[in-house]
């Protein structure tokens, strides 16, 4: 295993580059899909990957249009192992763009390249996809708070069609169709390598690549630290989250042959789920002086229940998920480090 090609895309985003991290830590070599080469210095002059000293053992490529033809197959020549993060967040929407277009075509169409690309490079062993708690819970039960079947790795739920009436909707449509899509074309084409899906709830830890106070709020972060800087209206979140680097960690992990080729869903707090409220009492116990000096103030957020059995994971995985107070008090410490910055 040590020394082995493993191929990575999304390498720049939250996740891609904590994935990285931890598989040349793991002793892999690293090839990582990049939209730029500005983006490949951002990566090598980040702390940890400093710290690994990778040398030749991190490459990068290029790769500036997800949606093309072929897209991955030079990339994956030779790698023995994919492990796909790339795909449409909701903070990238731009108002008025149409949501099937920007969520879900290229959601299902990247993850179908990637599988086609690995089907054509004879070496690739497992092909490990980030997908999300989303993809097996319906929009509407989603958002309803009174879901009262709780949800694992092997619930599933069926793909809907636009209009959609809220990003994080065809959000949800495009992972849910994106695995979906996965599921039928293994059945389908019957690859010789294994297919594992990583199914997150919100993730939540410091972005080791941000550096600008204002950035710290882009994506999943926020939904902790908006409500801790002022922030949040009181709409309610549904109650999942997970820490980065569990989910970082949870994918290096999958590449291993004796974990079982399956879906694996990430979230901490168990059935009971993240209740993103107690925010303010983790904050106000672990940083009284960022509160008394204002960096830190009390908004306002709620839960939306969520039930999701995570143990079977954490079992086969091999390792405990962090809690929420620990996913709070990274992404809040980072947060203070940034704001009192000289």
């Amino acid at each position: 295993m040590t020394g082995e090609l493993v191929f990575i895309t999304g390498g720049s985003g939250h996740l891609g580059y904590r994935v990285i991290v931890d598989a040349l830590q793991a002793g892999y070599r690293v090839r990582a899909a990049i939209r730029s080469q500005s983006k490949a210095s951002q990566i090598l002059s980040a702390p940890s990957i400093k710290a690994i000293n990778p040398g030749d053992r991190l490459e990068f490529v290029e790769v500036p249009d997800l949606l093309a033809d072929s897209a991955y197959d030079e990339a994956v020549k030779d790698a023995v192992y994919i492990i796909h993060c790339a795909s449409p967040i909701t903070s990238s929407y731009a108002q008025g763009t149409d949501m099937e277009e920007h969520f879900v075509t290229p959601a299902v169409k990247g993850t179908l390249s990637i599988l086609t690309a690995a089907q054509r490079a004879s070496t690739v062993k497992r092909v490990v996809i980030t997908s999300s708690v989303v993809a097996v819970i319906a929009f509407k039960d989603f958002t309803s708070g009174k879901i009262h079947t709780v949800h694992n790795e092997k619930s599933r739920t069926a793909f809907l069609h636009g209009p959609y009436h809220s990003v994080m909707e065809a959000y949800s449509a495009s992972k849910i169709k994106a695995l979906n899509e996965t599921e039928a074309w293994i059945e389908q084409e019957k690859p010789s390598f294994d297919v594992v899906n990583i199914l997150p709830g919100f993730i939540i830890g410091q972005n080791e690549l941000v550096t600008d106070v204002k950035d710290a709020m882009y994506g999943t972060n926020k939904t902790v630290l908006g409500p801790v800087t002022g922030g949040g209206d009181g709409s309610k979140v549904p109650g999942t989250s997970i820490h980065l680097l569990d989910v970082a960690l949870a994918h290096v992990k999958a590449l291993d042959p004796k974990v079982p080729a399956q879906a694996y869903a990430l979230a901490s707090e168990g059935v009971k789920g993240t209740d993103w409220a107690t925010s303010w009492d983790i904050v106000s116990k672990e940083f009284p002086d960022a509160v008394k000096s204002g960096v830190l103030s009390q908004g306002k957020t709620a839960m939306l229940p969520l039930p999701f059995d995570e143990s079977r994971s954490e079992e086969l995985l091999g390792f405990k998920f962090r809690s929420f107070e620990e996913q709070v008090k990274d992404v809040v410490g980072r947060y203070i480090e940034l704001k009192t910055a000289v």
